[in-house]
């Protein structure tokens, strides 16, 4: 019972972070990438394709990462209907793929994020940072001009940070 009031609790705390304004950042030092992700509700579809591709225990284990993390709307957009698992087995590989482009192999806070500056991720591949003069929104752009809106700022965990975001990015073919 004392686990499970923990668990509550936990879910909340996360919750109240990925739904704060995007000025606000939230401090979860104590709770590893990979928690946060499993339990949080609105990245039930990350969780999975994270499991399926065998990319959790990255997000588990130590180490200093920064994941743009696509709700699950974002999910449902790009899959067409399909489920994650099926997605993966029609398409060996690419989630994966995809999915590595959504990590950089550093901690990076949104304070250090500039209008025009080009982010490489563990894909390999870049994508472009977008800061709106007139609003401050931050976006980004991907290898195929698709835009992701950073809904959340520096959710911080014992292996770094995740910047919640709105859509799911796509690398370049040929990666």
């Amino acid at each position: 019972m004392k686990n499970f009031i923990k668990s509550i609790a936990l879910v909340a705390l996360v919750f109240s972070a990925v739904s704060c304004s995007k000025d606000e950042a939230k401090d979860y030092g104590t709770v590893s990438i990979a928690k946060i992700i499993e339990i949080s509700p609105e990245f039930s579809s990350l969780k999975e394709a994270l499991d399926i591709t065998g990319l959790t225990p990255t997000f588990e284990d130590a180490g200093s990462y920064t994941l743009f993390a696509p709700n699950n709307d974002a999910f449902d957009a790009v899959l067409g209907g399909l489920t994650v698992e099926e997605f993966n087995t029609a398409n060996p590989g690419l989630l994966a793929t995809v999915l590595k482009y959504h990590v950089v192999t550093s901690k990076v806070l949104s304070g250090a994020l500039s209008d025009g500056q080009s982010v490489t991720t563990l894909q390999g591949q870049t994508f472009t940072v977008n800061i709106a003069a007139e609003t401050g929104e931050v976006t980004i752009t991907d290898a195929n001009a698709g835009t992701a809106y950073i809904t959340a700022f520096d959710v911080e965990c014992t292996n770094g940070v995740i910047h919640p975001i709105d859509a799911v990015l796509l690398p370049g073919g040929g990666s």
